[in-house]
């Protein structure tokens, strides 16, 4: 997920909105673990993982850790810039003070106007201070870090950059994007940035990221997708050299996802008819959550974007399978912990206000304490996104401002307090729990999705669902266009 550009936004839902209300007058649509490799993970303060847990401590005396987070990919940006760095120390405070012990953010920029990697190889100094100061603040607040380390989107460099590099050094036969993940000389320039990343000094703490237990874990990629092969194969492949080479770097003391937003693909045990309006995009999230070198699931929630001109029941019902089904397939198939990395709803005029919005946070939050209460997978969250007051060239519909969305920050608070009351628990008494649990309900997995026969109206037929599979596909890109340089106004 990205800041969308507010000009180019509003226009294209205006157009979006008349679209979708043509095709529903017309069609009668609805209106609006493997455990981590060292055996002694958790020892020195690392986050290891065992079975469906995140856990601390090592041996025989492993614990639960439960993680109440959020999202701000901004924070090494403006860390950048000294001057700026008080917005940085603000955010982490009232994070911290609302129970917060989890932050995702980039740990890349690749070309444009502020890159952290302006060419291959070639890294600015103060952009790396900047990722320096963030993670020794993150450490000075109790908040731990997931590292993201490109981007599958433009904004930001993402692989299109990687592909562009390549081409410019004379590389032919690089037609598309998505050559990122099967060209050899590309991934030799991700390989080498995850080095130079991982192998960092911090110039603030002097101790080296990955040494680092401030650090969470590495995210492979924000939001894989793959158009060129929709199988699967080629992000499956691409996963499966990437998350063994990020270990050989780290030296086994942190995590590694592959930063996959949930949709399934055709392989076995994937639920494809769950995915919004049938659509997939070349991700397998049980076979490449299964890959060597990967510790821990992840999904997203977008309902209000992925099934755009839905009623909001439809919406509430796809969230709910969408976590259920995951939840039991990394139960059932992968025995590796579950976070939802991103999620949010959108505020927009008309169509969504912050009472909504604070009823969504609502239905996520309880889903994932539900889930850790009763020993389940999904093992905690990170809304998108945390913004301070004042950082207003940073809104993008989705920000949730703690000191001004008081009901929202009460909320996320009680959230986070009723999840770390969970934290500490031997481990081996959790998964005890969850097998009688288990056993006494007989649980089983639930097909029920908008793109199968009993998620849509009765008289719904293929036509409109193809329509709206366009239209999510073009809603979906829309809110990932991110500005360029977020250092335009002030923030």
């Amino acid at each position: 997920m990205a800041r969308p550009r507010p000009g180019a936004l509003a226009a294209s839902l205006l157009l979006l909105a008349a679209s979708a209300a043509a095709a529903r007058q017309h069609h009668g649509l609805l209106p609006a673990v493997a455990s981590n490799s060292n055996d002694t993970a958790g020892g020195g303060g690392f986050v290891g993982v065992d079975g469906t847990q995140f856990v601390v401590g090592g041996g025989n005396n492993k614990s639960t850790i439960y993680f109440s987070g959020f999202n701000a990919y901004w924070l090494m940006l403006l860390a950048s810039d000294p001057a700026r760095r008080p917005k940085v120390v603000a955010a982490f405070r009232q994070a911290s003070d609302h129970g917060l012990n989890l932050a995702r953010t980039w740990a890349f920029s690749d070309g444009g106007d502020a890159p952290l990697q302006a060419a291959p190889g070639v890294y600015d100094e103060a952009m790396f201070q900047g990722l320096d100061f963030v993670i020794a603040e993150a450490g000075r607040h109790g908040i731990c870090l997931l590292l993201c380390l490109v981007n599958n989107f433009p904004d930001f460099g993402g692989k299109r950059q990687y592909v562009a590099w390549a081409r410019e050094a004379g590389h032919g036969g690089l037609a598309t994007a998505d050559h990122f993940f099967n060209a050899t000389v590309v991934k030799d320039y991700y390989k080498s940035h995850v080095k130079r990343v991982l192998t960092r000094v911090n110039t603030v703490t002097g101790v080296a990221y990955k040494d680092d237990p401030t650090i969470l874990g590495w995210e492979l990629m924000n939001e894989p997708r793959c158009d060129a092969d929709p199988t699967g194969a080629m992000v499956q492949a691409w996963v499966e050299e990437m998350a063994p080479y990020v270990k050989s770097v780290d030296g086994g003391n942190h995590l590694v996802t592959a930063g996959l937003e949930g949709f399934y693909g055709a392989g076995a045990h994937e639920s494809k008819d769950l995915n919004p309006w049938g659509i997939y995009y070349g991700t397998n999230f049980v076979a490449t959550h299964l890959a060597a070198g990967v510790d821990f699931a992840t999904i997203h929630l977008y309902p209000d974007v992925w099934l755009w001109g839905s009623a909001p029941a439809k919406q509430a019902a796809f969230l709910r399978n969408w976590t259920r089904s995951h939840a039991e397939a990394a139960e059932l198939y992968l025995a590796k912990p579950l976070l939802v990395t991103e999620y949010g709803k959108f505020l927009w005029e008309g169509v969504a206000n912050e009472t909504q919005r604070d009823g969504f946070l609502g239905l996520v939050l309880d889903s994932i304490y539900d889930s850790a209460k009763g020993g389940g997978p999904i093992v905690g969250g990170a809304f998108w996104q945390l913004l301070d007051p004042g950082m207003d060239a940073l809104r993008d519909g989705y920000e949730i401002i703690l000191p001004e969305d008081t009901r929202a920050a009460t909320i996320i608070g009680n959230h986070s307090r009723m999840l770390a009351e969970l934290n500490g628990q031997d481990v081996e008494e959790v998964r005890r729990r969850r097998r009688r649990r288990r056993g006494a309900h007989n649980s089983r997995k639930v097909h029920v999705a908008s793109g199968t026969t009993s998620g849509r109206s009765s008289d719904d037929d293929d036509t409109p669902q193809l329509n709206m599979s366009l239209l999510v596909r073009f809603v979906s890109s829309l809110f990932r266009s991110v500005s360029s340089s977020p250092f335009s106004s002030s923030a």
